[in-house]
Order: structure tokens, then C-alpha cells, then sequence
């Protein structure tokens, strides 16, 4: 019996091979690790070989008892189709080796940066969130943005984590991650929401290793950087739209990948979130700093996407409760202001500098001085 060794190299962290998956095969089903399987197809071996790898199986075994043909070169190309197909657990591969024999077996020793136990905490915990903000009557868009709403809103930028910070279990159970962890996670969210995604691995920064989500809206591709929409350094509650469902065009200002490996983007449908930052939504308006014109309050039709300004005033941090809005006023030393959004009278709460603004169980929340503070709100 004749044993080779073919691959024992440790994988790209962004694992570019696993840009192409199909929706409805990035799901992750954590299942129990199974005996050895014996297949005599190579695309039997290629369904199971997904499979195992979706399950993150860290030693996967397959016998192969068909025509041996270029056996070595089967072996190889059904683990980069598995992987292509497989896009959530493959991007989580960190090493690999893969070893044979002449009797047909073969075996794969993948190390992953995550593992079964905590993908099933992922996968409770994103059925768990899509609950929440996830409703029947929602356009595609809605899902898109709900669930890069929720992504920025409860996560930052940051490598201080017990699990890989390039994982989405850091992102969803500690806060934050790297560009890894924030793509996967937005990968496994959309899939499951029923948005056609595909997970991009390139470069910012010239060569600086990164990844992000395309995503299908409408039966149109754009662009979707979550880590790039989160503001840094972190803001409480703050979120951006300027890399929200764009463009190629757009994106490789400061982004370069391999444009022939993707599906091309070129809608402007949605260029009206640009420029949106610390949006606080009400109705069918949102409120936001326009940071086109130097951060000024603005107001934007979601139905029109129509921006009109509503005060000339610098606001940042916004948050609102009913027809009250809360900000920074930046045109007043970054004084906590209050915004009646019927009378668009304005009344300075606190004269002090404020920032991270939020509301929680009718408090609004904001830091002065280096330490949160706390104002009751009534209804």
C-alpha cells in the first residue's frame, strides 16, 4: 500500500477560496462527528467532504472505491470545491493537511478557528437575533440593513478576545473582531435571512489583508463592509452607510480584490445611504449627521431617499425616543441638546461636552468626563 502526504501548508487566514458559495449552502448544521464514509462517485466524495466541513469535522476520512484516474488531482480539486461550497466553515479554516494511500483513503486534519461547540452557540445565538430583527413583511433591503444595523450597533473593531478574533463567535459572544470575524458572521446572518451573499477576501491599504460580504438585493449585486461601517474608534451605538450596498465603482477607491472572481456590482439603487452616519430611525425617516456637509442634522425618506436638512447645526450621536431627538451639538461645544421634532425647538440639557449617546429603560445614557452619567426620560 502506497501512503502520499499531498498538502500539509497551513491555508490563507481569508481562505479566498471560499468566495463562490451558493445561499442555501453556507448554512452551518453542527451534526456529530461520523465514522468513516466510503463513496464511489467523486461527487459523492465532493457532497460528503461539504458536508463533514459544515459540521467542522477536524478529521474527516472518505474512502474512494471508483476508477482511481488521476487520483492526487481528484483528491485536490474536490477539497477546493468543498470549500467553495462550504463559504462559512472554510473561512474558519486556519490549516490543513491532506494525506492518501493507493487502497482509495483518504484523510483530511483541518484545524479550524472556532469549533463544534461553540458553532452551535452560533448558530442558537444568530436564530436567536434574526428573531428580533428579522420581520415577514421586510424587503430585502430591510434584511440587508437590520442586519448590518445590529452587526455595527453591538460590536467593535478589536482583537482582545479568548476566541479567535478572527471568528464570528468572538464578534457575537465578546463584542468584537477583526474583518474575519465581522464578514463571516454578516455571511452566516444573511444566508439565513434568505439573501444570496458571498464572503470577498482582497485588500485596503494597498496590502492589507481584509474581507467582506456582496450581497444579492433585488437581483442586483453590491458591495456590504461591516467592519467598515462600524465607526473607529468604537461610538456607542453609532453606525455608517458609507460601504452600505455599493458599488465597484465605489469600493475600490480604498478596497482592490479579484474582480474577475465575483459577480460584478454596479447598481446606484441605494447611494442615497451614503454620507449617513449615527441615523436614528422614525416612521419611515431616518434622522442622521450628513458628514457631506460637515455633520449637519438631516432627515432621509427611506420610501424616496430624499435628504432635506432639518437644523444647521453640527449633531452627532444621536438617539431619540418618540418625537424627541438627542445629540452632541457640535455647533455648541458638543453640548447635550434636545430636539422637539414637531416644534423643531431646541433645548440644551447638559453644558458640558457629551459623547455616546443611547437610551436604555427610559434613561438616557452619555458619557461626560471620562464616566457615563444617567437622565430619566419621560414618555
Amino acid at each position: 500500500m502506497k501512503k502520499w502526504l499531498l498538502c500539509g501548508a497551513t491555508l490563507l487566514m481569508l481562505s479566498p477560496t471560499a468566495a463562490y458559495a451558493q445561499q442555501e449552502e453556507t448554512k452551518s448544521v453542527i451534526n456529530p462527528v461520523v465514522a468513516n464514509s466510503t463513496v464511489t462517485t467523486w461527487e459523492q466524495f465532493t457532497k460528503e467532504l461539504i458536508k463533514k466541513i459544515n459540521s467542522f469535522e477536524t478529521d474527516i476520512n472518505i474512502t474512494y472505491t471508483g476508477p482511481m484516474g488521476d487520483f492526487k488531482k481528484e483528491i485536490m480539486a474536490a477539497f477546493d470545491q468543498a470549500k467553495k461550497q462550504a463559504v462559512y466553515a472554510s473561512g474558519h479554516m486556519e490549516s490543513t493537511t491532506i494525506s492518501a494511500d493507493s487502497l482509495g483513503n483518504v484523510s483530511y486534519t483541518i484545524k479550524y478557528l472556532t469549533n463544534q461547540t461553540q458553532e452551535a452557540a452560533v448558530q442558537k445565538k444568530i436564530g436567536q437575533v434574526l428573531k428580533n430583527i428579522i420581520k415577514p413583511t421586510m424587503t430585502e433591503f430591510d434584511k440587508v440593513k437590520a442586519i448590518n444595523d445590529y452587526i455595527v450597533s453591538n460590536t467593535s473593531y478589536g482583537t482582545k478576545t479568548k476566541a479567535s478574533p478572527h471568528s464570528a463567535y468572538a464578534l457575537l459572544f465578546e463584542g468584537q473582531a477583526v474583518c474575519q470575524g465581522y464578514a463571516l458572521a454578516a455571511q452566516a446572518m444573511l444566508s439565513q435571512s434568505g439573501i444570496e451573499t458571498k464572503y470577498v477576501v482582497g485588500f485596503v491599504n494597498e496590502n492589507e489583508a481584509h474581507a467582506w460580504n456582496l450581497v444579492k438585493v433585488d437581483g442586483k449585486w453590491y458591495h456590504l463592509d461591516t467592519t467598515w461601517n462600524d465607526p473607529l474608534p468604537n461610538r456607542i451605538g453609532a453606525a455608517s452607510y458609507d460601504y452600505f450596498l455599493v458599488t465597484d465603482e465605489v469600493l475600490k477607491k480604498d478596497h482592490s480584490w479579484i474582480q474577475t472572481d465575483y459577480p460584478a456590482a454596479s447598481s446606484t439603487k441605494y447611494s442615497f445611504m451614503h454620507n449617513v452616519h449615527f441615523a436614528y430611525p422614525l416612521n419611515n425617516v431616518v434622522y442622521f449627521s450628513n458628514t457631506a456637509d460637515h455633520d449637519k442634522l438631516y432627515k432621509l425618506e427611506m420610501a424616496t431617499g430624499k435628504k432635506t436638512k432639518v437644523l444647521d447645526k453640527r449633531a452627532l450621536y444621536i438617539t431619540g425616543m418618540g418625537q424627541n431627538l438627542y445629540y452632541s451639538d457640535y455647533s455648541n461645544s458638543g453640548y447635550l441638546t434636545k430636539l422637539n421634532l414637531k416644534t423643531l425647538k431646541a433645548e440644551v440639557l447638559v453644558k458640558q461636552p457629551v459623547t455616546n449617546l443611547k437610551i436604555s429603560d427610559n434613561y438616557l445614557i452619555y458619557n461626560m468626563n471620562a464616566k457615563e452619567h444617567k437622565l430619566p426620560l419621560s414618555q
